[in-house]
C-alpha cells in the first residue's frame, strides 16, 4: 500500500521524483561521459590543438565562448555544458506549470487550499519543492566535476550555476502558470521564454558587435560565470535574485485572482468557434496548433542563426589549414566548406525536430489519463481513429517545419554573404526527417504503456542516443553500441548519399513498434 502524502511539500515531492531522478541521471551520464572524452583526447596537450575551434563564431555561437581549456571540467563546460543547461531550465519549467498550472486544470488546487494551510502556504510549499529538485541536479554536477577539477571551487561555482538556471526555468513556468491556462498554454509560453534567452545567447556569442546581449539572458550569466577560467563569482547573482523574485511574483499573484483561472483568458460569454472541431482529424490540428507556431518560430531563428554563421567558419577554414586538419582529426572534414557545415546543422536540428516529435505525440496520452478522451470516445470515435489523427497531424506538422527550417537557414547563409544553392539544406532537413517513422513508432508503444512518462523516456532516449553518434566515433567506442543510435546511422547529406539500408530498417523497427503501441492503446481503459 501506498504512503499517503502528509504534507503539500510531500505530495508536490511524489509528483516530481521520478522526472527528478531521471533529470539528475541524465546530467550524471553526460557529464561522466564528458569527463572521460578530455582524457581519451589527449588532455591538456590535446586541447591545445583545439584552440582554432574554440575561437571561431560558429563554434562559439553553439557552445558558448571560452579562452581556453585548461582542465576536463572547462572541456566538459565548453561542449556539453550549454546544451545540458537548456535541458535543465526546460525540465524545470515543465515541472514548475505541471505542479501547478496543471493541478488547478485538473480541481485537485481545490482541495489544498480550502484546507486549513490555506493556498498562499501550499504555493510556497510547492515552490519550495520546485527549488529543492533545482538543488538536486546542482548537487549532482558538483560531484561529478569534482573528479575533473584540480580546485573545490570550480565546480561548485558551475553547480551553483546549473541550479540557477534550473531555478530560472521554475520561475519562468510559475509566473506563466499565473498567466495562462490551461496548462498547455503555460508551458508553451515558459518554454518560449527559455528558448528564446537560449538564441539571445547564440546571437551574442556568434556576433564580435553584439557580445553584450549575453548581459540579458541567463545562459549569458551563466556563461559569465567562467566556473573553470577566471572565475566571476558575481554572475551567480542574478542567476540567483531573478528566479527567486519570479518566484516571489507568482506566489504573490496568485492571491488577486480565483483558483482555475488565470490572469489572461477569454470571455466565458463568448462565441465558441467550431473551426478544426467536426472530426478527429481536425481537431488533431487544432490542439496542436499553439505548440506548432511555436517549434516553427523557433526552429526557424535557430535556422537562420546557424545559415547565417556559415560565412565565418567558410572563411577560417580558407585560410587556417591547421585548422582544417584539426577538423578532420575530429571527425568533422566535411565542414570545411558551407556545405558540409549546413550537412551538420542539420544534424543538430534532427535532434531539436526529434523532440518536438514527441512532444506533439505525447498530448495523446495525456489526454488518456487525464480523462479528455471520455467524451469523444461516448460519440462514437474509436481510440485507433484517435490515435491515427494526431500521428498524421504530427507527421505532416514535421515535414512542413522542417522546410520552412531549411528555407530560414538557407535566407542566413545568403545574408552571410556565401553561394549556396536552396536545395542543399531541403537534402539536409529531408534527411534529417528519415528518423520519423523509427520515433513515431517507439513514442506510440511508450504513450500507450507508460503514458504519464512517455516524454520523459524519449527525451532521455534521445539524449543518450545523440551523445552515442557523437562522442562514440571519436571515442573509438564497439560498433554494436554505436549501431544502437538512430543518430548514428544518419549520413552528412548532401555531402554523401542518404543511408537508405539503415532508413528502412529503422523505418520497419518504427512500424513493428507502433502497431504493437496502437493494439495497446485501444484496448486500455481510458484514465490512469
Amino acid at each position: 500500500m501506498r504512503t499517503r502524502p502528509r504534507s503539500v511539500h510531500a505530495l508536490t515531492w511524489r509528483q516530481l521524483r521520478v522526472s527528478t531522478l531521471v533529470i539528475v541521471a541524465l546530467v550524471a551520464i553526460i557529464l561522466r561521459i564528458g569527463l572521460i572524452s578530455y582524457g581519451l583526447s589527449g588532455g591538456v596537450v590535446g586541447m591545445i590543438a583545439l584552440q582554432p575551434v574554440i575561437e571561431n563564431p560558429a563554434v562559439s555561437a553553439l557552445y558558448g565562448r571560452v579562452t581556453s581549456l585548461p582542465t576536463a571540467g572547462a572541456f566538459v563546460e565548453w561542449r556539453m555544458g550549454m546544451f545540458l543547461a537548456l535541458a535543465v531550465a526546460l525540465w524545470a519549467g515543465m515541472m514548475a506549470t505541471r505542479v501547478t498550472r496543471a493541478s488547478e486544470d485538473e480541481g485537485t488546487w481545490d482541495l489544498l487550499v480550502t484546507s486549513a494551510r490555506g493556498r498562499q502556504p501550499a504555493l510556497a510549499a510547492t515552490i519550495s519543492s520546485l527549488l529543492e529538485s533545482g538543488v538536486l541536479v546542482g548537487s549532482v554536477t558538483i560531484v561529478m566535476f569534482t573528479s575533473g577539477s584540480p580546485r573545490l571551487s570550480s565546480p561548485v561555482l558551475y553547480g551553483v550555476a546549473t541550479m540557477g538556471l534550473a531555478w530560472t526555468g521554475t520561475g519562468a513556468g510559475l509566473l506563466a502558470s499565473q498567466f495562462f491556462a490551461p496548462r498547455r498554454s503555460a508551458t508553451q509560453v515558459a518554454l518560449s521564454a527559455i528558448a528564446v534567452a537560449f538564441i539571445v545567447r547564440v546571437i551574442a556569442d556568434g556576433s564580435t558587435r553584439l557580445q553584450w546581449l549575453r548581459w540579458l539572458t541567463p545562459f549569458g550569466w551563466m556563461e559569465n560565470v567562467q566556473a573553470f577560467h577566471h572565475s566571476s563569482p558575481v554572475w551567480l547573482l542574478p542567476l540567483i535574485v531573478v528566479p527567486l523574485a519570479l518566484s516571489a511574483v507568482a506566489w504573490q499573484m496568485q492571491r488577486q485572482r480565483d483558483i482555475g483561472i488565470a490572469w489572461w483568458t477569454r470571455n466565458d460569454r463568448s462565441r465558441g468557434h467550431e473551426m478544426l472541431l467536426r472530426s478527429p482529424w481536425r481537431f488533431a490540428w487544432r490542439e496542436r496548433w499553439g505548440m506548432l507556431l511555436v517549434w516553427t518560430t523557433g526552429l526557424s531563428v535557430l535556422g537562420l542563426v546557424v545559415g547565417y554563421l556559415t560565412n565565418a567558419l567558410v572563411q577560417l577554414c580558407r585560410t587556417d589549414p591547421g585548422y582544417v586538419k584539426l577538423l578532420r582529426r575530429w571527425g568533422l572534414g566535411s565542414m570545411v566548406d558551407g556545405r558540409g557545415f549546413i550537412a551538420q546543422a542539420c544534424l543538430l536540428l534532427a535532434v531539436a525536430i526529434s523532440f518536438m516529435m514527441a512532444a506533439l505525440l505525447v498530448s495523446i496520452g495525456t489526454d488518456s489519463y487525464q480523462g479528455r478522451l471520455d467524451l469523444p470516445l461516448a460519440y462514437g470515435t474509436s481510440r485507433l481513429k484517435w490515435l491515427a489523427s494526431a500521428v498524421l497531424a504530427t507527421a505532416v506538422a514535421t515535414c512542413v517545419i522542417a522546410m520552412v527550417c531549411a528555407l530560414t537557414m538557407w535566407l542566413g547563409v545568403v545574408a552571410s554573404g556565401t553561394s549556396m544553392g536552396i536545395l542543399i539544406p531541403i537534402e539536409g532537413m529531408a534527411n534529417a526527417l528519415t528518423m520519423a517513422p523509427w520515433l513515431i513508432g517507439a513514442s506510440v508503444l511508450l504513450i500507450a504503456v507508460l503514458p504519464r512518462y512517455a516524454f520523459l523516456v524519449v527525451a532521455m532516449m534521445l539524449t543518450v542516443f545523440y551523445i552515442d553518434a557523437i562522442l562514440g566515433p571519436i571515442l573509438h567506442w564497439p560498433g554494436l553500441l554505436l549501431g544502437a543510435s538512430p543518430f548514428f546511422h544518419l549520413h552528412l547529406v548532401p555531402v554523401v548519399a542518404s543511408n537508405w539500408n539503415a532508413t528502412i530498417i529503422l523505418s520497419a523497427i518504427g512500424l513493428v513498434a507502433g502497431t504493437l503501441g496502437a493494439s495497446v492503446f485501444v484496448r486500455r481503459d481510458v484514465g490512469p
